[in-house]
Order: C-alpha cells, then sequence, then structure tokens
C-alpha cells in the first residue's frame, strides 16, 4: 500500500510539474527563511549562557529620579562590590570590570589601541573566560600584572613567548611595564563583553578604588545558590544610607534623603544582551522586541508557503477529481484517501526541505554580513537544530496538507463521474481569505520596512545641533599625545586645508557621559548635569550655534577657571531663562571637598552628543587642561580630503614619531550608533522580498488554474466580440480586490507593530497615510505583474481550442 501511495505521489508530481515546482519552490525558500531568521534568533538568546553560574550573576547598577534629571546607569563606584560581599551573605563573589582608552606598546615601539579593560582577578571565578596559559587564580591579583589573547601576544611580542614578558602601557599618564601573566581564550561571539587585553584593576591607586562618589566600573556580583534576590533587595536602602548618605548630603544638602532620589538595580546577566540599559552599554546590546518581532515574522513567512500549498491544492482539485471518484467507486475508504494526500503533502514538504537546506547553506554567508552575525553551517546539522528542522517541516507538512486532504476525499463520486464537480472553476471563500491573509502579511512586513528606513532616514538626517560633515576624530590615549596637542594643533593650522583644531574630554557619540552635581549659587539648590572639559577652539570646530553670550576667549583670562557655556537644555534643568542665566553663579562639586566655582558666559543650541534613542541631556562646557583630553578634533575644509588626511598623518609622526595614527570620522562614528537599526532595516527589507516572492509564487498558481478553469468562458467571450484588453481586466480585477482587501486587513497591524517599535526612540517620526498607500500599492503592482502574464496568455489564445469539443 505504502509503496503504491508512493507511485502515485511521483506519478502526480511528474504531470503537474509546474504545480511541483512552484510548491516545491515556495516551502524551500518559505522554510530557508523561516529557518534563517530562527538560527538568528537563536544566537540572541545564546548570549552569556556559555558561563555556568550565569543564573546567579547580576550587574549592579543605579537609577536615578531628581527634579528633570532621570534615569540608570550599570555602574558602580569602587567599593561597592567589596561592601555588598562584606554586608551580605547572599552575595558570594563580585568583580570590577572598566573597559579603557589606553596606548600599548607593542614590539616595535608603536603605541597601538586594542579592547583593553582593567578587572579583578575574580572575573575567572565568576565567569567562564579561561586562560589557554597561566594560572587564573594568580593571573591578576597583583598590581601591574596582565593577560592577552593569543592574537594580541602575536602583535606584541611576535613570536616569543608572551607569559613572563613585559608590555608597556601608558597607565596615569606614564609608560608603565605590565607583566603578562596569561595568554586568554578568544571570548565567545555571544558574549556582551570582548577584550583583547586584561590588566589588574589593583594597579589604580587605592584611594580611586575606595571612593564612594568616584570612578565608576561596571560592577557584577554571584549570588550564593540558596539567595533569596527579593531578600537582597529590601536591604539596599539601609545599604545606601550607610555608606552613600553622608557624601551625599554634602552634594545635596540635608534635606534630600538619598534614598528619595537614588536606586540600587540588579540586571541578571541574561537580560542584559535583548533588555539592556538604556545608556552605557560596553558593547551595542541586541533588543527582545526585534527578536519577538522575527520570530513572528519566522512564523509569518513559513505560513504563507503553508497557505500557497492548500490553495493550489484545491485550486486543481477539478484536475483530480476523476482519481477520488474512481478510487471512491472502487471500495476507497475516506481514511485511505487522507492518508494518500498527507503522503503526498508530506514527500512534497521534505522534498522541499532538501532544498531548504541548501538554500541555507548557500546564503548564510550573505546573511551573517547583513545581520552581523558568525553562524556557521554546521550549525544547521547540529543536532538539535537538525531535529527542529525536521520537525517544522513534517508539521509544516500535516498542516499544509490537511485541508486539501479532507477536502479531495470528501467528493461525492457520483457527481465528480458524471462531471458535476465545479470546485476549480469557481472561488471558494477560504482560498479568497487565504490569500488575502497572506497578502497582508506581506504588506504589513513591506509597510514595517519603510517606516525603519524612514526612521534610519530621520535620524541621519536631523540637525544634532552641530556640524558633523568634514571632522576627523583622533584618540589622545598617551600622556606623550596630550602634552603637546597645542604643537599638533599649530603645525596643522599652518595649512589652509585644516579649518581648526581642537581637544576635549567627549565629543558627540560618547558612549559614557560624565555627569556631576553643580550649585546655584543664588538658592543653593543642587542639580545634576552633564559636563565636557573643552579648549578655546572646540564651539568654533563643532559649529555649535552660540545663541546668548559668548564663548571661551583667550583674551578674559578667567575663562580658563572661572566660565561655563551651558545648552538649552541645561539653562532650563537649573530653572534659569535663556535672557536671565547669563552671569549667573555656579559651583561645581566634583567631591565632597572639590569645588569648582565660575561664572555662566554663553548658551549654545541643544544638541545630541547620544543616539536619538535618548533624550538629550543637559550640558555644560569648561574649560580643561591637557591631562583631562582624550579626543583631539579636526575640521577640514571640506575639499580635497583624500589628499589632507596623508598630510594630517605625516603631521602625526613629526610631532608623535612613537605614537599610532588612528582616526575616524566623525559622520562615520554617529552612523555606528545606529548600526543594529540598520540590520533591523536589512533583514526587514531581505523578509519582505522573501514573503512577497512567496505569495507571488502561489498567485501565479492560482493565475494559471483560474485561466485553465475559465478558458471555456474566454473562449465564448471572444467568440461573441469581448476584445483581449477586456478579457485581461476580467481575470485581474478578482485579484485586484483581494490585495485592496489584504490592505485593510494589513494597515492596522503594521501601525500597531511599527508604532510600539517607534517608542524606543526619544526624536522619531509620525507614521504617515503615504508610507500605508505606497506599499499598498507597491503589493498591488507586484501582484498585477505576476497575475498578468497568466491573463495575456489566456487572453490571447484562440478560442476554437477552448471550444473545439463543444
Amino acid at each position: 500500500m505504502l509503496l503504491n501511495y508512493l507511485k502515485i505521489t511521483f506519478r502526480t508530481l511528474s504531470k503537474y510539474k509546474s504545480f511541483s515546482a512552484i510548491n516545491i519552490g515556495g516551502l524551500a525558500v518559505g522554510m530557508a527563511a523561516c529557518a534563517l531568521i530562527l538560527l538568528w534568533v537563536q544566537d540572541e538568546l545564546s548570549f552569556d549562557r556559555f558561563h555556568r553560574k550565569a543564573e546567579r550573576i547580576y550587574r549592579v547598577g543605579r537609577s536615578w529620579d531628581f527634579r528633570e534629571m532621570h534615569g540608570q546607569a550599570p555602574l558602580a563606584t569602587g567599593p561597592w562590590g567589596p561592601a555588598m560581599q562584606r554586608d551580605f551573605p547572599e552575595v558570594e563573589n563580585f568583580v570590577r570590570i572598566e573597559p579603557l582608552e589606553l596606548a600599548v606598546k607593542d614590539h616595535r615601539n608603536v603605541f597601538r589601541k586594542q579592547r583593553l579593560f582593567a578587572a579583578d582577578n575574580s572575573l575567572f571565578e565568576i565567569f567562564d573566560f579561561h586562560l589557554e596559559k597561566g594560572d587564573p587564580a594568580q593571573a591578576l591579583p597583583h598590581p601591574y600584572t596582565v593577560v592577552m589573547t593569543a592574537e594580541m601576544a602575536q602583535t606584541y611580542f611576535g613570536n616569543e613567548e608572551a607569559v613572563g614578558q613585559l608590555l608597556t602601557v601608558d597607565w596615569e599618564g606614564e609608560p608603565t611595564a605590565f607583566k603578562v601573566t596569561g595568554i586568554l581564550e578568544t571570548a565567545p561571539a555571544n558574549s556582551h563583553i570582548h577584550f583583547d587585553i586584561l590588566l589588574s584593576l589593583s594597579s589604580y591607586p587605592e584611594d580611586a578604588l575606595n571612593r564612594w562618589f568616584g570612578p565608576q566600573h561596571y560592577t557584577y556580583i554571584l549570588l550564593a545558590e540558596d539567595a533569596s534576590l527579593s531578600s537582597l533587595k529590601r536591604k539596599f536602602p539601609a545599604f545606601l544610607e550607610k555608606y552613600v548618605a553622608d557624601e551625599f548630603m554634602a552634594y545635596f544638602g540635608p534635606d534630600i534623603a538619598v534614598t528619595d532620589v537614588f536606586q540600587v538595580t540588579l540586571k541578571p546577566l541574561l537580560d542584559i544582551h535583548l533588555n539592556p540599559s538604556r545608556e552605557m552599554e560596553i558593547e551595542p546590546p541586541g533588543s527582545a522586541g526585534t527578536v519577538y518581532l522575527f520570530s513572528v515574522i519566522a512564523v509569518l513567512v513559513l505560513l504563507i508557503a503553508c497557505i500557497n500549498f492548500i490553495n493550489l491544492s484545491t485550486a486543481r482539485a477539478n484536475k483530480r477529481a476523476r482519481e477520488v471518484g474512481m478510487r471512491k467507486a472502487v471500495g476507497a475508504q475516506k481514511r485511505q484517501l487522507v492518508a494518500q494526500f498527507l503522503g503526498e503533502s508530506l514527500v512534497l514538504v521534505l522534498l522541499a526541505l532538501i532544498l531548504a537546506i541548501g538554500i541555507l547553506s548557500v546564503s548564510l554567508p550573505t546573511f551573517n554580513s547583513i545581520s552581523g552575525k558568525h553562524i556557521s553551517t554546521g550549525l544547521i546539522f547540529q543536532y538539535s537544530n537538525f531535529i527542529a528542522l525536521l520537525a517544522m517541516a513534517i508539521v509544516a507538512g500535516v498542516l499544509a496538507g490537511l485541508y486539501p486532504a479532507f477536502y479531495l476525499s470528501a467528493f461525492n463520486p457520483v457527481k465528480v463521474l458524471k462531471g458535476q464537480l465545479q470546485s476549480g472553476s469557481r472561488k471558494p471563500a477560504f482560498r479568497r481569505i487565504m490569500t488575502i491573509f497572506q497578502f497582508a502579511i506581506s504588506i504589513s512586513i513591506i509597510i514595517g520596512s519603510f517606516i525603519v528606513y524612514q526612521q534610519l532616514a530621520f535620524m541621519q538626517n536631523k540637525s544634532l545641533g552641530f556640524d558633523k560633515e568634514n571632522v576627523v576624530i583622533i584618540p589622545a590615549e598617551s600622556n606623550g599625545i596630550r602634552s603637546n596637542i597645542e604643537t599638533f594643533r599649530d603645525k596643522l593650522q599652518a595649512d589652509q586645508r585644516i579649518k581648526s583644531v581642537s581637544a576635549s574630554s567627549m565629543i558627540p557619540g560618547t558612549k559614557i557621559l560624565h555627569d556631576t552635581n553643580f550649585r546655584r549659587r543664588d538658592n543653593g539648590e543642587v542639580y545634576n548635569l552633564m559636563y565636557i572639559r573643552t579648549d578655546y577652539e572646540f564651539i568654533d570646530t563643532y559649529h555649535f550655534d552660540l545663541i546668548r553670550g559668548r564663548q571661551f576667549s583667550r583674551e578674559h583670562g578667567t575663562d580658563r577657571d572661572e566660565a561655563f557655556i551651558l545648552n538649552e537644555r541645561a539653562v532650563r534643568s537649573l530653572g534659569y531663562t535663556l535672557d536671565e542665566v547669563v552671569g549667573k553663579k555656579l559651583d561645581m562639586t566634583a567631591g565632597p571637598s572639590e569645588t569648582h566655582s565660575g561664572t555662566v558666559i554663553g548658551i549654545v543650541k541643544d544638541f545630541h552628543l547620544q543616539s536619538m534613542h535618548l533624550k538629550i541631556q543637559p550640558t555644560v562646557f569648561l574649560m580643561g587642561s591637557n591631562e583631562a583630553f582624550n579626543k583631539i578634533t579636526i575640521r577640514l575644509a571640506g575639499e580635497g580630503i583624500s589628499r589632507t588626511l596623508p598630510y594630517i598623518k605625516q603631521t602625526w609622526r613629526s610631532v608623535y614619531p612613537g605614537e599610532q595614527f588612528k582616526y575616524t570620522f566623525l559622520d562615520n562614528r554617529l552612523d555606528q550608533l545606529y548600526t543594529a537599526e540598520k540590520r533591523v532595516r536589512k533583514i526587514f527589507l531581505l523578509f519582505a522580498g522573501l514573503s512577497i516572492f512567496i505569495a507571488c509564487l502561489g498567485l501565479m498558481g492560482l493565475a494559471t488554474f483560474t485561466s485553465e478553469a475559465r478558458k471555456k468562458e474566454i473562449g465564448i467571450r471572444k467568440t461573441l466580440g469581448a476584445s483581449v484588453a477586456g478579457m485581461i481586466l476580467l481575470l485581474s480585477i478578482e485579484f485586484t480586490k483581494w490585495i485592496l482587501l489584504a490592505n485593510l486587513v494589513a494597515w492596522p497591524i503594521a501601525w500597531f507593530t511599527m508604532n510600539h517599535w517607534l517608542q524606543s526612540f526619544a526624536y522619531r517620526i509620525n507614521m504617515d497615510i503615504g508610507t500605508f498607500l505606497f506599499s499598498g500599492v507597491l503589493a498591488l503592482l507586484i501582484a498585477l505583474l505576476t497575475v498578468g502574464f497568466q491573463a495575456i496568455k489566456a487572453a490571447i489564445a484562440n478560442p476554437v481550442d477552448a471550444l473545439r469539443y463543444e
């Protein structure tokens, strides 16, 4: 019996070649697309799960709510981790990690910048970052020790044994020797943190690590196996009162309780990648919303392919009606027919699965480049993934074949053999609904693609409050660079192609902002504001729009120590108006015993320091010394940039012969803030195209069967004088109605979904009806082009061929 079913299945596939090709091809593309997305989702969900203690690891952070300042940061100062381990039995261990921008000298005496972090030695006790060489217990407990990856060992020491060697790091402004104590394994791709070099955090002065209002680190705690998270969180207010309240009152005064402003937060390690802090993540994170959205798209793309199968199988029912009638007449039971048609469906799907695996293997490199992933072809054949892929195919085959199987097996044999079955020539409601549904899915994805594109264009073209074009950024990583900035500036500005040169502690696109408290001299109120230390040329170099007062000037000797320039948001945060703030006195508190007093001399228009996911921050400019600067900004004249860059490099080598020359363009740096959104856009476009392609495959098949079913009607109409254009319109109008109805279904779904996505941006576009109309018209045109060929073919056919035997 089974052999007979298989023989009939392959005869049917051979007989209806175009049907078989459309169904197998559509299913294969649908399964490949679904599998690609699910592999991407699997990779996103796997972040940090390679750590054996991952479920017990939490990152310590803080949130605050004070006047107009609301936010959160995944950072804590040095004493937090040790104090938590000491005070809370729930905390078994802690580790502090700090990303650094330091220069490291290689074996050719050239300073290079790497992904360098300072860390406690407990890193190896909490996380599963392994050493290929060296003892984890003795890797970083002592000051001036360092571990590095094998690639970095090759870079800095060539073919020599690296362990035991000394590595020169520009530490605290001075070239300092660090002893190499181990060789690191490269961190897995699905880690939320990657590093080339780790140096011991204990190399910092002890005072810097013991200040509650001091340098900040990413602090992770490991909870005991029996620890109660809720019990631990209830202890945090008392913890703040014990350790932070005294210094807090020195900043804010005795009338504000520390627990009214600050809260301690704990972020599970496994949530960091997909549910990150809105600010200051170590690396660009993912998005749980995007994972959910793409998971739905994966299912929907596969569903579109299954709908094609159902529609085409029922549409060609009249072609197999006599076969069903004959089988029933000679005694075949319904369950046997259902088994036969389900078997045919499964064979078809398994053939499609083989093709889908081929498509997956070929398309993975391209998909990796689009998505920024490193998914290997071997992952497809990993046992669990292959079983899941096979299960997906079988489920798809059963679901797709179930309706056609019961539909075909239910034919009345008497009516079939008398030629009274007309299922293929009419328009069953089920088939119409399925086609409308699959085009609604496709149109929704197209709309989503356009909205993602528009939001990215909006972010890239919106006025940032400064001019980002023709600006080169050079990191000032070593004390040697910082000490000679004036010499470098003077030599560069001797050339007309250089408009201006500036140095500062931060630039737009900076990941971690510096904040501190400013006290109004007139009423004693304290406000938390961001600040940037700059030189005299900073405002001119960036073309900030000065709207009140003046900028820093060498003609005013007090500007270096006693002047502030604010943006509009800082003015509002301080409670002033633009017209009254110039001339007001502020005290900047850099610590309980450190106060920097000055006068507001100017106001600049608001500007974006970070991505448009975040609101503009209240920011203060003040003058700084060379030691505070870590970025050099060069504004070019805008012509002959390709010739200007070699001049800058030549000048660099003449001033800094032992330093590596590295640069980026500011506009490229800002574009990197939206890397995740660009990848989402590309993936959206890819699967929008695939969904339309699969839907149109099915539409082409339906158009073919519809044309065949109505060829006698077309023949009669042409005999009676109907024109070719009229016949094309007659055959196309039915599909046009389906696409128009699909738009009505797609629009509210797309609006709801994309409105939710846009809410993650502080500055966003407003969705307009034009995007929805354009997407609907585009889908309609694609559909009409798809069915147009079959319509033309049917309309120009000789009516004699259709009516010869009537």
